[in-house]
């Protein structure tokens, strides 16, 4: 693996999943061959995105005396690459690092685009920055290893490229009869990964287009969050599973789609394609909402940061492969979405 092009850290931090370490415990070694590396495996899973995490990673890359000179490399999934991305770029103000994403979410999301963060109060990536990594190194031979669930997870994520901008890989993704590693085609993780990268190059601070690569992120976030405040480490399930962010955002893309077409912007048969396709894989997720439950899902939505004065911002379809950012919503819209959302559920 070439790296950095003419860069030589004089030390390597590794921050990883530790069960990737389990499954790959060599794959590093020809990286670098010749300069120490120090790896520090971090528990995975969401819940372990916290500031407590960051403050033991930055104390153990204190103590190896890792500085300006040296490399970080994120070798994980989505969660290690905005725990990892995060740290190095507060690390004595930054030292440079790359991703290895391993899962099919990190591949064409969380390990492109820059944004780095942590969660703070339970609420998704309230604390970050955005800085982008020296190089993602994409080795699709990851996805073998990946369970059914992290599949989905990704999955979900591809699909909101789809809609957001590719109608032909929606037509391709919604044909699927069975999701996969061996029905996930390298040209589409390559599709997604350079229509983020395209987006990201026009808007990298996030202040107007880039808010499209969002879709579904408001009230799916909100879903994310508020099952990690009422469940903890036993959330709603499929197959006694526990919901993770592509689950979510699966679910906000139908609440989402179904707010475009309560606007004027989608058409009602164009809603319900993606209703459709969309719950075939994850219609059971949710249990049985209340009001108050719902009611308490909205209000995490307002700590979107796209929010602005209380109001919620979502992103909306005109069609399918066609996104538009920068709506405005009221809450009781977005009960309204959620509460259809789960009629069938």
């Amino acid at each position: 693996m070439n790296t950095l092009n003419n860069f030589s850290p004089n030390k390597i931090a590794i921050i990883a999943d530790q069960n990737v370490l389990q499954l790959f415990p060599y794959y590093l070694d020809k990286l670098y061959a010749d300069i120490p590396k120090f790896v520090l495996p971090v528990l995975p899973g969401e819940q372990n995105k916290n500031i407590d995490e960051v403050v033991y990673l930055w104390q153990n890359l204190q103590e190896l005396h890792i500085d300006k000179k040296s490399l970080i490399i994120n070798f994980g999934g989505g969660m290690v690459m905005d725990l990892g991305g995060f740290v190095a770029s507060t690390y004595q103000r930054g030292i440079p690092f790359i991703n290895i994403p391993t899962t099919l979410l990190s591949m064409i999301d969380a390990a492109i685009g820059g944004k780095n963060g942590i969660n703070l109060n339970n609420v998704k990536n309230a604390v970050g920055t955005i800085n982008l990594p020296q190089e993602v190194i994409i080795n699709p031979q990851f996805l073998m290893t990946l369970p059914h669930q992290q599949l989905l997870n990704g999955f979900g994520e591809m699909l909101k490229y789809a809609l957001i901008g590719n109608k032909t890989l929606w037509d391709e993704l919604k044909a699927l009869k069975s999701i996969h590693y061996q029905n996930i085609k390298k040209e589409w993780v390559n599709s997604c990964m350079e229509f983020k990268e395209k987006t990201v190059q026009k808007d990298l601070y996030d202040t107007g287009l880039r808010h499209i690569l969002n879709f579904g992120h408001t009230i799916g976030h909100g879903i994310e969050t508020w099952t990690l405040n009422k469940y903890g480490d036993a959330r709603p399930c499929i197959s006694a599973e526990k919901i993770p962010h592509g689950y979510a955002v699966a679910l906000g893309m139908v609440a989402e789609s179904y707010l475009s077409y309560c606007h004027g912007l989608l058409s009602q048969s164009a809603y319900e394609e993606i209703r459709t396709v969309i719950l075939q894989n994850y219609n059971k997720i949710l249990t049985p909402l209340s009001d108050d439950d719902i009611s308490e899902i909205v209000k995490l939505c307002l700590f979107d940061k796209k929010n602005i004065d209380g109001r919620i911002n979502i992103t909306m379809l005109e069609t399918i492969g066609k996104a538009s950012p920068n709506h405005w919503v009221s809450k009781e819209e977005c009960e309204e979405a959620i509460r259809n959302l789960i009629v069938e559920a």
